[in-house]
């Protein structure tokens, strides 16, 4: 084919015009026409009436009913007969307003027009077409060509994930559904405890109150029998009270409510009202208690109630584990962090139970194989505060000689943001 503004093809009855031209690749015209039927692209072309010229081999391989070449004016509408042309919407469209009708009506070259194919076969051919008309030298329209690419398996893919996007976003919406209920029943529940653990607090405080009283009274004097069912009154309400505020504490933790409040305070008189009650079980069980504050550490800037909680929580666990030798609280300053390590001579931590030593509601067992008493909140809330002071709680343990857990918390202390959570 030579420049087609200058030599438009013309109908021939021999059939495809590039019979008029030899097949030798030595030949431009030739090169052409070995290039058009090697192309996996559909190529058409029409004169300036619409006759059909020429189709090339990979055309009629996609769309096996065009007619043979030349086919006269209306070929189209043949075509379309047994065909459906739609647009990229879906919705049908005339057989003339492809990209090769438009290039030729319009004089105008079509670019990217995607459209589709109902085949007799019942497959759907999906096309990417292009089209530009053949001007003669003064302007006229003397044909059009165009070619299609079959992007049929492209659209498939586009489809498929397209489906499966979609899939994706409603399972997203479901689960996000199922989270919302989710938290609003865990709130739900962590409310119903709290108020739950606040009511049982309220007589509990009374029945302590009252034990303390009793043990001042001084017609218990020489009374031995009746102050050791007073002390273990007194100690079992101390331990009711500790699961009681340590589930209290945890749903506030749960729920994101806990706020750190730091101050000034002095530390010996801290240390002293925090370690009361494990003093007093040491006391009972014939345990050594030692309480060592470094010299010079008089004062830190602390939230007093959640460094009691914590340390409370710790020393609990180590009188819990332990039935002789010592349980000691070790206070010192370790660089830029105030280091508080509370160390026992129990059994250990087994491998097993370091697995869920800090997961909530997990105990252990004792050494008689009983299950520890307490609701295995301990370890879990000794964490979670932790972390809210901007601190850290490690554990060295060897199995027969005891444990050792040290909460190292910033000197230079940084109120959390308002917005922190404790990540459960």
């Amino acid at each position: 084919m030579t420049d087609a503004r200058v030599r438009p093809f013309k109908m021939s009855t021999a059939g495809d015009p590039f019979d008029e031209f030899p097949s030798s690749a030595a030949t431009t015209d030739g090169r052409l026409h070995t290039l058009l039927n090697s192309m996996r692209s559909a190529v058409l072309e029409v004169d300036a009436g619409g006759a059909l010229l020429y189709v090339n081999p990979f055309a009629r391989e996609i769309m096996p009913e065009l007619p043979q070449t030349p086919a006269p004016p209306g070929w189209e509408r043949e075509f379309g007969t047994i065909h459906t042309l739609r647009d990229s919407h879906g919705a049908p469209i005339d057989p003339l307003e492809g990209p090769l009708g438009s290039a030729l009506s319009t004089g105008v070259p079509q670019h990217d027009w995607h459209f589709s194919i109902d085949l007799p076969s019942g497959q759907e051919l999906h096309l990417l077409g292009s089209a530009a008309p053949l001007l003669s030298e003064n302007g006229e329209v003397q044909g059009a060509i165009a070619s299609y690419q079959d992007v049929t398996e492209l659209i498939e893919l586009q489809d498929a994930l397209q489906k499966q996007l979609d899939e994706t976003r409603s399972a997203h919406q479901e689960m996000h559904l199922a989270h919302g209920e989710l938290s609003r029943a865990h709130n739900l529940q962590a409310g119903f405890i709290a108020n739950f653990s606040h009511d049982l607090r309220t007589p509990l405080s009374g029945v302590l109150g009252f034990s303390d009283l009793l043990g001042v009274s001084p017609k218990l004097d020489g009374a031995l029998d009746e102050h050791e069912y007073l002390r273990e009154v007194v100690e079992s309400g101390d331990t009711l009270r500790m699961m009681i505020d340590s589930v209290i504490s945890y749903s506030h933790v749960v729920a994101g409510t806990v706020r750190i409040h730091a101050e000034w305070h002095e530390l010996m008189p801290l240390l002293e009202r925090t370690t009361e009650s494990a003093q007093r079980v040491c006391e009972r069980k014939g345990i050594t208690f030692e309480l060592e504050l470094a010299e010079g550490m008089t004062r830190m800037r602390v939230d007093e109630m959640r460094l009691h909680e914590v340390l409370e929580q710790l020393l609990d666990n180590a009188t819990k584990f332990t039935s002789h030798g010592t349980i000691s609280l070790k206070v010192a300053r370790d660089g830029e962090e105030m280091m508080f390590a509370v160390s026992d001579t129990g059994p250990g931590i087994s491998p097993e139970a370091e697995l869920r030593l800090f997961e909530p509601y997990s105990k252990t067992l004792l050494q008689d194989g009983q299950l520890r008493r307490g609701v295995g909140l301990g370890l879990t809330l000794a964490k979670a505060l932790t972390g809210l002071m901007r601190g850290r709680l490690d554990y060295e343990s060897a199995l027969g000689k005891g444990a050792t857990f040290t909460l190292r918390l910033p000197l230079d202390f940084v109120l959390p943001d308002a917005g922190d959570k404790w990540d459960l």
